[in-house]
């Protein structure tokens, strides 16, 4: 479900849904919390719950992206460390890497 294709109610909800305030989880009792705060009724339960879903699977995917990069950081480190170890060795034997 794309942005430009929410009603303005649902826009408003889940505008709220990001600023109600709980640590989002995919309990009932935090869909109840979170229905409660926002103002949601009964009839709205299961957009409230779509998009719940949708940003703890956002936050899971930014958290591995980020993992990702700071291992990648890792291995290039290694490799530049790895480089300047043999271009050393090499120069001590008279060799210009």
């Amino acid at each position: 479900m794309s942005w430009n294709s929410l009603t303005d109610r649902q826009k408003s909800l889940d505008r709220a849904i990001e600023q109600c305030g709980i640590k989002l989880d995919s309990s009932d009792t935090c869909l109840c919390k979170v229905m409660n705060i926002i103002g949601a009724s009964a009839s709205e339960a299961s957009f409230v719950k779509q998009r719940i879903e949708l940003r703890l699977r956002t936050a899971a995917l930014l958290n591995q992206t980020d993992d990702f990069i700071s291992n990648t950081e890792k291995m290039l480190d290694q490799f530049e460390k790895n480089d300047e170890e043999w271009r050393r060795k090499g120069r001590a034997l008279g060799f210009d890497f």
